[in-house]
């Protein structure tokens, strides 16, 4: 199978949303208004994978941020002037797709993307259990946060929510 990753444009919001409703609970629903939203504003930090046939395997919409800044669950991005990371904001892979290495894909482009800014961490919100994967992938949890971090959290509800940081990408590691 041959599978291509690129930026994501307008036209793939449909399937986006539908992935996104096959991969994540009813708590963690990002309309498609704001998905769009997101896209206009970090439409060089959001990407996808495909197959040959053009279906959507995965997803992945992240954007500059600061260190510490959590986004709340449902909130534009506000991408900042002066970045010290990327945010990695929804990563989803479709469970007929998993096994693939797509995640992995997805994960190498953004630490590119983030080296092509000068950029050498990321962060992310890990969820519904996700935190010993992003381990196994170098991301450590960051339990010393502001009072706006820990609140921006709380938006997750019940789902397992913690920050976390890749502190230091190296262009062999990808």
């Amino acid at each position: 199978m041959t599978i291509t990753i690129r930026l994501i444009q307008p036209a793939d919001l449909p399937a986006v949303v539908a992935l996104q409703d096959c991969c994540y609970s009813d708590a963690l629903y990002e309309s498609p208004v704001l998905l769009s939203q997101r896209l206009q504003a970090a439409p060089n930090s959001c990407w996808l994978a495909q197959d040959s046939a053009g279906e959507l395997l995965a997803y992945l919409f992240s954007y500059p941020s600061i260190n510490g800044d959590v986004a709340p669950l449902a909130s534009a991005f506000t991408p900042a002037a002066a970045p010290q990371l990327l945010y990695l904001h929804d990563m989803a892979v479709n469970p007929a797709a998993r096994g693939l290495g797509l995640a992995k894909q997805l994960l190498a482009t953004a630490k590119q993307h983030a080296l092509s800014l000068g950029l050498t961490k990321l962060a992310l919100v890990a969820v519904q259990g996700s935190a010993p994967y992003w381990q196994r992938n170098g991301f450590a949890v960051v339990n010393e946060l502001s009072d706006i971090a820990i609140s921006a959290l709380a938006s997750y509800r019940d789902e397992q929510a913690c920050y976390m940081q890749l502190t230091h990408i190296c262009r062999r590691n990808q």
